[in-house]
């Protein structure tokens, strides 16, 4: 092996030390000694011998670079042409160069791609191999991270989590999914930041902005930022995207939570506004500063002639906000009510609580627990008893998830988190201690935020909804209304 080794490195440098001076003695006439043969032979072909090989283990290796070596029959290596017809193999030298850097790019080449894989990189051969593909490297390496991102937040580790997901957006940040997520996991934690990359995402991918808009709202929201809201909400209204419905809820609750409809006055003022919304933010202006009578007879000649489903359960949650629920009751059973199942119950069971009849109340919700266990379900029940807070329905719904559990998952986390806020609303230890026990169960690991929430809602410790909701996610919107309807309510309208 040494020989061979040694043989090899000769021939390197050899393949460039020979032939250039066989090319200088070529240009020179052939004249003086040839620098390749003894010079104390004849010259020759097949009587002198070759200097070149000389410390060779194997002379013949030397043919690759000069096929003149012959051997004689006696052994000995000899040149076998006369002096004046030696002459450099260039061709050979280059054959020999294109080879070896084919073998060493071969060997770095299939190097690197076993070390990439090897890290966990979920690279191909042609990726390492082909230099156009390796701009798609940086893509290789963020959805490492994000395989990494994924791992840490199974196993609870979240700051492991947030740093790989951060190292992944940063080499991508084309992929606005990855971005989004990021902004979510910022938003309890690193709430700057988290509107820093939500208005970035929202500034470099307009075609998104339908996706984009909603989590950021989620977001505000639950900081209680409604100044962030009403400008989002209002560039999403004038934008004629979709959804607009959700979007006037939006800067409804927010000019509702501030008790201030400067707002609604403006973005009435704009050209660009939908006429289809329009009419419902001037009734909610006029809300503002009408006595109760008028407020009552504006909320009654606005659901009369209403159609829009939105609209609708809008004008007879405020109509309940006024202490009206015979109201409600008669447009709820009126023939070709608009409203679908879940906004019929949801106003129902509202209204029941104002009109003091809870034992109707209890018994629709005790009715709705024997059906099978839904998420939707779940959500209605969680957001009603989130406002509306009952120990007793809390336990029979309690009872119903312990006996028909949700089916396990993160599928299903929102609904019970909406379970926990109902829990959380009342206030109970033992009520709180079964929600954070199914959240826990349902998602095979525990969640330690939960529980030190826990002991700060026994507590009564945690007042307002922007000192727990950020943490509390995803949570269904109705029962982050419901939260702050119980924890942070409006200020009321004018007497």
């Amino acid at each position: 092996m040494a020989g061979w080794l040694t043989d090899t490195f000769r021939l390197g440098w050899g393949a460039f030390y020979w032939n250039t001076r066989k090319s200088w003695f070529a240009a020179r006439g052939r004249r003086g000694r040839c620098p390749c043969q003894v010079g104390s032979d004849s010259g020759r072909g097949g009587e002198t011998g070759c200097e070149a090989i000389l410390g060779y283990r194997s002379p013949a290796r030397f043919r690759a670079l000069c096929p003149l070596l012959a051997q004689r029959a006696d052994g000995n290596w000899v040149c076998s042409v006369d002096t004046a017809r030696v002459r450099p193999f260039w061709g050979r030298v280059a054959a020999g160069v294109g080879v070896a850097t084919l073998a060493l790019s071969l060997a770095a080449i299939l190097g690197v791609f076993a070390l990439l894989r090897g890290i966990g990189y979920d690279v191909s051969l042609v990726q390492v191999a082909w230099p156009p593909a390796w701009r798609q490297f940086r893509q290789v390496q963020s959805s490492f991270y994000l395989d990494r991102a994924r791992e840490a937040r199974v196993a609870g580790r979240m700051d492991e989590a947030l740093i790989s997901l951060s190292n992944a957006y940063e080499l991508n940040p084309t992929d606005h999914k990855t971005g989004l997520l990021l902004a979510q996991l910022w938003q309890a934690g690193q709430p700057l930041l988290s509107d820093q990359l939500y208005a970035r995402l929202f500034r470099e991918h307009p075609a998104h902005r339908d996706e984009i808009g909603p989590a950021w709202y989620r977001a505000l929201l639950a900081r209680g930022d409604f100044d962030a809201i009403q400008r989002l909400a209002g560039e999403r209204l004038l934008s004629g995207g979709p959804a607009p419905g959700a979007w006037l809820q939006a800067v409804l609750f927010a000019a509702r939570q501030r008790g201030e409809p400067g707002p609604l006055a403006r973005l009435l003022a704009e050209p660009a506004l939908p006429s289809a919304v329009a009419p419902l933010l001037r009734l909610e202006q006029a809300l503002y500063t009408a006595p109760t009578e008028t407020r009552v007879r504006l909320l009654t000649d606005a659901v009369a002639g209403e159609t829009d489903p939105f609209a609708i359960y809008h004008v007879l949650s405020r109509l309940l906000e006024e202490g009206r629920p015979d109201l409600v009751f008669a447009r709820l059973d009126a023939p070709s009510f608009p409203l679908g199942n879940r906004e019929k119950i949801r106003l129902r069971l509202d209204a029941l609580v104002v009109a003091d009849r809870l034992d109707v109340r209890a018994d629709i919700v005790r009715q709705l627990l024997t059906q099978p266990t839904q998420p939707a379900v779940c959500e209605l029940l969680s957001g009603h008893l989130a406002a509306h807070p009952d120990r007793a329905l809390l336990l029979a719904y309690a009872a119903k998830l312990e006996a028909e559990p949700l089916p396990p998952g993160e599928s299903v986390y929102p609904q019970l988190l909406a379970f926990f806020g109902a829990c959380a609303a009342l206030g109970d230890g033992d009520l709180l201690d079964t929600a954070v026990r199914l959240v826990n169960t349902s998602a095979g690991r525990d969640y330690r935020t939960l529980a030190a929430l826990r002991e700060l809602f026994v507590q009564k410790a945690l007042l307002r909804p922007e000192a727990f909701l950020p943490v509390l996610q995803p949570l269904p919107l109705d029962t982050v209304y419901a939260l702050y309807s119980r924890f942070a309510p409006p200020p009321p309208f004018p007497p």
